[in-house]
């Protein structure tokens, strides 16, 4: 069984990925996880222009590789098979998108993302991926 698992920096994206990882006979003998960070896109234009590709992609590259950290330390020297895919774009889109090209069997995210505000202004990304997936959504609190 191959998993998605959103993974943002936030603690309930960990208890999430804890939770496949600590309920792996939910899941399979021994389910292959796809660790997928989804960072939005520099809204700017100018920004993009006076900055350059270079460091726009060093900064996302930096903050995936943040986000992605503490979920490294986690799965550090459990038996699972673990990819990953640093991505830019919407994020319930995009976490959707990969979940169907790379043949996923469920995507497992946490309830809550980063911030409330975040959340109150843009809308729950896990609420996005419930109501759009064609794919079971395991959202862990």
């Amino acid at each position: 069984m191959k998993v998605l698992v959103a993974i943002d920096g936030s603690e309930t994206a960990l208890r999430a990925l804890r939770y496949v990882v600590d309920h792996q006979e939910f899941f399979s003998a021994n389910p292959e996880l796809l660790l997928v960070n989804v960072h939005l896109p520099v809204p700017s234009a100018r920004a993009k222009a006076v900055l350059g590709n270079e460091v726009i992609a060093q900064y996302y590259k930096e903050e995936a590789e943040e986000m992605l950290a503490p979920a490294r330390a986690l799965l550090a020297g459990k038996s699972c098979r673990v990819t990953e895919r640093q991505i830019i774009g919407q994020p319930a889109s995009e976490i959707i998108a990969v979940a169907q090209e790379d043949g996923c069997d469920m995507i497992v995210m946490g309830t809550h993302g980063r911030s409330a505000i975040g959340n109150f202004v843009m809308g729950s990304v896990a609420m996005r991926v419930i109501a759009t997936s064609s794919l079971p959504v395991l959202s862990v609190k």
